[in-house]
């Protein structure tokens, strides 16, 4: 899996406009992004399984560490992400 962090307000125009015609909504200046690829195959190995759950953790602790940063609570981030769900859930995007 390849993967990169990166601040929206960094971005250029084009990519800009790709990443919100992908997530559905406008993106804050304030707010990063995390891209990812990942191959498929149909029949992994043991091993490579393995190996992509090690690269999914560090995906999480890398949030997490983001997140400590950030400055919320835990609870804050849960309600961001829950208002986030629901919106996308009900199409309340903005």
């Amino acid at each position: 899996m390849a993967g990169s962090i990166h601040h929206v307000a960094d971005l250029g125009e084009s990519a800009r406009s790709a990443v919100e015609g992908l997530v559905g909504h406008p993106l804050g200046n304030d707010e990063f992004i995390y891209v990812a690829s990942l191959g498929v195959r149909s029949e992994a190995t043991p091993a490579e399984l393995n190996k992509a759950w090690d690269e999914v953790e560090s995906v999480i602790a890398q949030m997490q560490q983001n997140a400590a940063r950030s400055g919320l609570s835990s609870e804050q981030i849960d309600a961001l992400i829950e208002a986030e769900c629901e919106a996308v859930r009900y199409d309340r995007r903005a």
